[in-house]
């Protein structure tokens, strides 16, 4: 999902995205933003384009919270944007993937 930056807050590690597609404000914690150097320090600047995902819950008085957050064509963050749209989807499919078979011989 394209977004902007509509605030953020280096001391609090926090800070708030908006798009279009999305119905409200979305939360965004530090620990979502995707950097190349993961030792990096993160943060965002307000006005600033990112790429993100996000996930509806209840955070600081917001009902969206970012799960993932980078800026477009940030190299070396793993995160390719075509993938971006069929993101969520593929995460729940490889949930509901999951067997487990217990061996009743005991």
């Amino acid at each position: 999902m394209h977004g902007t930056v509509r605030s953020w807050d280096d001391e609090s590690g926090w800070g708030v995205l908006v798009s279009p597609e999305v119905p409200g404000e979305v939360w965004a914690h530090f620990s979502a933003v995707r950097t190349p150097d993961p030792d990096a320090f993160a943060s965002l600047d307000p006005g600033e384009a990112v790429l993100f995902t996000w996930e509806e819950a209840e955070q600081d008085g917001y009902s969206y919270r970012a799960l993932r957050v980078q800026q477009p064509g940030d190299p070396g963050t793993g995160w390719d944007e075509d993938e971006d749209e069929d993101d969520e989807e593929a995460d729940v499919d490889a949930l509901s993937d999951v067997r487990i078979e217990f061996d009743s011989d005991s």
